[in-house]
């Protein structure tokens, strides 16, 4: 099993192809099914810092979720860190993306390309794909019903294949789903998101919870630990991925009251990989 499932031991150096973030694993699914079908490596970004990664292969792939209508600010600060070889390297060959979003992805795309341009880096292709929703913060927002999950994750598989053969031949072009009203969602709410939308202090976990540990398990950015009764305490680096909250077993978890009578969705082959690391 490639490097997209499974949590990767900090090293001095790591040499990749694929880049991605997750939290419920979409994008762990989407980069590992990628990465099988290029035979290329992919690392999560918080399994190594930017300054300790190099650049190997014919192209290099960018993975991550559409937060709000944006790129998560964990992988837009991790942009902005990537060490100056790995930027010189990177720039000699072609860079793609590849948006995952619940239904669209507004002007996300845009966001990544920019940010990429300020490191000297050119964006040559890229793509969305649909998957399960799991934005449950805020009001009118919540997973997908059962039968449309179960066809996002039917039809998503086929799609990536799709987007790896033309990878793999260098067929480069910008598809993505956007939406209705893309510049407002991305430019208004997205940055409303950013400033305000992600609260640590909110999260708490109530007495349903048997202290299984798979909520810290799942944080890709070690941001949960135990109190001194066992139960999990957030502390104040969140990237809001919900991961904590959709892998409780018991829903014990909730942030204030906006989750409460919400769904739960996680990636079932990443859920069995996270009960592995406990």
């Amino acid at each position: 099993m490639r490097a997209a499932f499974q949590r990767m031991s900090p090293a001095p150096f790591q040499i990749l192809m694929i880049l991605y973030f997750s939290g419920t694993g979409n994008s762990a699914h989407v980069a590992k099914l990628l990465g099988d079908n290029l035979k290329e490596e992919c690392m999560r970004i918080t399994d190594c810092p930017a300054s300790r990664i190099g650049f190997s292969g014919s192209s290099l792939g960018i993975v991550f979720p559409v937060y709000s209508w944006g790129v998560p600010p964990v992988l837009l600060d991790y942009i902005a860190r990537f060490g100056e070889r790995f930027v010189e390297d990177a720039s000699a060959t072609h860079i793609w993306m590849v948006a995952v979003c619940g239904d669209e992805t507004a002007l996300a795309p845009e966001m990544l390309k920019n940010a990429l341009a300020i490191r000297g880096l050119v964006l040559r292709g890229g793509w969305s794909v649909q998957m399960p929703n799991n934005y449950v913060l805020l009001p009118g927002f919540d997973v997908d019903p059962a039968s449309v999950e179960k066809y996002k994750l039917d039809t998503c598989d086929n799609a990536i294949i799709e987007i790896a053969k033309k990878i793999g031949v260098h067929q480069w072009e910008e598809s993505y789903q956007r939406g209705s009203l893309p510049w407002l969602k991305s430019k208004l709410i997205y940055p409303i998101f950013k400033k305000y939308g992600i609260y640590p202090s909110r999260w708490r976990s109530d007495d349903r919870c048997t202290r299984c540990g798979l909520c810290m398990a799942a944080c890709p950015v070690s941001n949960i630990t135990r109190n001194s009764d066992g139960k999990p305490c957030w502390h104040s680096n969140c990237t809001s991925c919900l991961a904590c909250y959709h892998i409780c077993p018991t829903h014990a978890i909730n942030y204030g009251s906006a989750t409460r009578k919400k769904g739960h969705y996680f990636f079932k082959a990443y859920r069995k990989v996270i009960a592995g690391l406990k």
